[in-house]
């Protein structure tokens, strides 16, 4: 496509006008919606509601699981504004010698390349599930329960299997979503933000969710978790998972400590958004690191190689077509172009970045490249002990 050619023609600047008028009017929806929420929840706190009753309720009836989530749905509100308050502040303070017109022409352009296509795609996905997409997970479950080997109990340790199988099926999907690029380009839209924020957690691919649930539901199913588990987990991982994508506006480290040992914290998920090659195609869990420990896809990130976000082509973040529809339509090219059956297939079903005559562009050879002569910037505990067993025999 001849780029100059058409930013000049009318059917562009027609669709552009569009698309930007589109989300300025999600933008301040959105917004509004969420400054209107906070405020009223944090005053009617005062009173012994809002906040409050969200977090004093279950606690009273025992059911410890919903304050934690009541407060990460805080937390996560809050640091959406924070983010947003502390991107207008750094460009006003970081730019005195600049008039009003210009700090707001660039507060404008930040917004525009940093948020816009996440706020479009949010509005996308929900206009879109009110037509076609349905919550599979639900409407599977009942039908694969019945393969189940035994039945998962109601005590912490069955609560414990239950999330860790979650989390094992959720790292098979997400893996094969990486290195299976007919999944890859279903996914990537969530990857291909150039900055990490809360609304990056908004940006899914519409479809995303079938074959994530055809993966996920009849393992869980057959490995004995109840529909009921599913649920409660379901809210737990979107919160938490929800969370995890705070930017550095939020949190400057995001490692929390102590905590980084045994929960994916924002550090985690961050390296898992980087296009560096020390960083891709890791750290695939949302909770618990268990399965990318074991598995050897839990990557740390290294202060010395600092992150750098979104996918490996080069893609305008403020032209949503190809933020959201980019990598379907280079595969559609690629299948297209590629020279018999079997090729057009392997496409599909490659790494992204498989080709007939070379695989140096794919995720796992680049890393393996990368870490040569630096393996301890990879290396995490589990490589340590294998080292170790393997040294002592």
């Amino acid at each position: 496509m001849n780029t100059a050619t058409t930013n000049h023609s009318p059917a562009y600047r027609l669709w552009k006008f569009l698309e930007n008028a589109v989300f300025v009017l999600v933008f301040v929806t959105v917004l509004y919606g969420l400054i209107s929420a906070f405020s009223q929840s944090t005053w009617t706190s005062l009173m012994g509601m809002g906040f409050a009753q969200d977090i004093s309720e279950p606690i009273e009836n025992k059911e410890f699981y919903k304050s934690i989530l009541a407060v990460l749905s805080i937390l996560t509100t809050f640091f959406i504004l924070v983010e947003l308050i502390v991107l207008t502040y750094s460009i006003w303070r970081e730019s005195p010698e600049k008039s009003f017109s210009e700090k707001w022409s660039q507060l404008v352009t930040d917004v525009k390349f940093k948020y816009k296509s996440n706020f479009l795609s949010r509005a996308f996905n929900e206009y879109l599930s009110k037509a076609v997409v349905i919550f599979v997970y639900l409407l599977w479950m009942p039908y694969f329960e019945k393969f189940a080997l035994f039945k998962a109990g109601n005590t912490w340790y069955w609560w414990l299997y239950a999330y860790l199988m979650w989390e094992l099926t959720y790292w098979i999907w997400h893996y094969a979503a990486h290195r299976i690029r007919l999944f890859w380009c279903l996914h990537a839209p969530h990857h291909t933000p150039s900055e990490m924020n809360l609304t990056v957690a908004w940006v899914h691919f519409f479809a995303e969710g079938y074959y994530t649930a055809f993966i996920q539901v009849p393992l869980l199913m057959f490995l004995g978790v109840r529909p009921e588990m599913v649920a409660i987990i379901l809210v737990i991982d979107g919160t938490w998972g929800t969370f995890i994508h705070a930017g550095e506006r939020a949190f400057k480290n995001g490692k929390f400590g102590f905590l980084q040992h045994l929960l994916i914290t924002p550090s985690h998920h961050r390296a898992h958004h980087a296009r560096n090659p020390l960083y891709i195609d890791t750290n695939f869990c949302v909770l618990l690191p268990f399965w990318d420990w074991l598995f050897g896809t839990l990557q740390p990130e290294r202060k010395e190689v600092p992150l750098e976000y979104g996918i490996t082509r080069p893609v305008d973040t403020s032209d949503w077509i190809d933020f959201y529809f980019g990598e379907c339509i280079g595969l559609f090219n690629d299948v297209k172009n590629a020279k018999g059956f079997k090729n057009k297939l392997l496409f599909c079903i490659k790494p992204p970045g498989w080709a007939p005559e070379s695989q140096v562009k794919t995720a796992a050879w680049i890393r393996q490249d990368f870490l040569k002569g630096k393996e301890q910037l990879g290396e995490t505990s589990r490589d340590r002990l294998i080292k170790q067993f393997a040294g002592s025999r």
